[in-house]
């Protein structure tokens, strides 16, 4: 390789992150050129190594001691060396991106709306070292081209599992937030390769229809009907009267279970109240499955004065108060006369 006195990257574009001089041969007293905002890293045998900023360099062992290190180490030292020198643009770059995202399965049919998103992110270089051993060492990157769509496929990437992490009813209502948190997680883990992400613009988010429709209960409801309908008309592949009976059979059964599961209930459960602790039981029990009180109906007599109905327990009248008492009670079983409250009967025993 021709030996080469002074290197630079004078011709960039606003588009270009970075050039790849390979095989450079240099020696000792060559100069380094680098423009007001970019980088030069010293790259071989796949690892970055000394970095010059913004200024004119001579090379000596002083200002590339990681690669004077290294030959050293290789026994390659001497005036005239090889390596290669990569520059690397410290502007705002900007990569376009889009693509299509699927939302986690949601509801009784465990549906997924593909949704659309296009948009860009705003980027540039914090870490020359680490992204020039990323994308030029470990990813074999040769030209700006390489890195942005590596960006953009990042960046899709992150959208897609972002969006998947969201039922479909939750993607819907809540598509500022998701991109706010996709945009972040997405600068976080750009660090990790040198770069960091100034913004993320989601310019565009694409939701079908469908999907619109699927995020309200009505349309949930709407499109199960409809699936267990097409259900209902599917036959098994093996054809024949029972897998008809079958695929009708899976299809109305759980047609039924979407009836039942859209319509309100509109007979409401009949309950008794206990007397004594307050529980409910459901009626037709005859004792409290709370304390064991009987929930059988009290006894009642007639008030003399008005002929309102009384548990017989009641000394008066709850209905014009006058004295229960008067009333004459007889024994069912021996006829024997008993006083009100009165629990069994003092002649034969009789439970009262």
């Amino acid at each position: 390789m021709p030996l080469v006195e002074a290197i630079s990257w004078q011709n960039a574009t606003p588009d270009q992150i970075a050039v790849r001089y390979p095989n450079v041969s240099l020696r000792f007293g060559s100069q380094v050129i680098v423009m007001e905002n970019q980088w030069a890293v010293f790259f071989r045998d796949g690892k970055a190594l000394d970095i010059f900023g913004p200024g004119r360099h001579t090379i000596s062992s002083n200002n590339v001691p990681l690669l004077t290190d290294l030959l050293q180490r290789l026994r390659l030292i001497g005036n005239i060396f090889e390596c290669e020198v990569i520059f690397v643009s410290n502007s705002q770059m900007r990569a376009n991106f889009g693509g299509k995202a699927y939302s986690a399965p949601s509801g009784q049919i465990q549906y997924q709306a593909e949704i659309g998103f296009f948009g860009y992110s705003l980027y540039k270089v914090e870490d020359p070292r680490l992204f020039v051993t990323e994308f030029f060492g470990n990813r074999n990157a040769s030209t700006s081209a390489d890195i942005e769509n590596y960006i953009r496929g990042f960046v899709i990437e992150r959208v897609i599992d972002a969006f998947a992490d969201y039922d479909t009813a939750s993607l819907v209502k809540n598509v500022d937030e998701t991109t706010d948190k996709v945009a972040l997680v997405i600068n976080n883990e750009a660090r990790r390769v040198g770069l960091t992400i100034v913004d993320t613009v989601f310019e565009g988010v694409t939701i079908p229809e469908e999907a619109r429709r699927f995020a309200s209960g009505v349309g949930q409801q709407a499109m199960a009907m409809q699936y267990a309908k097409e259900t209902a008309a599917v036959l098994p592949a093996d054809g024949g009267a029972a897998g008809a009976g079958l695929g009708a059979g899976l299809g109305l059964s759980l047609g039924a279970q979407m009836m039942r599961a859209a319509q309100p209930e509109t007979q409401p459960q009949q309950v008794v109240i206990c007397s004594k602790c307050g529980s409910q039981n459901r009626v037709g029990q005859k004792f409290c499955g709370n304390c064991g009180t009987s929930l059988m109906p009290a006894r009642t007599i007639k008030c003399p004065n008005c002929q309102a109905d009384n548990p017989e327990t009641m000394k008066f009248c709850g209905n014009c108060g006058k004295l229960l008492q008067s009333v004459e009670l007889k024994c069912p079983k021996c006829g024997t006369p008993y006083q009100v409250g009165t629990k069994f009967c003092g002649n034969c025993g009789e439970k009262l």
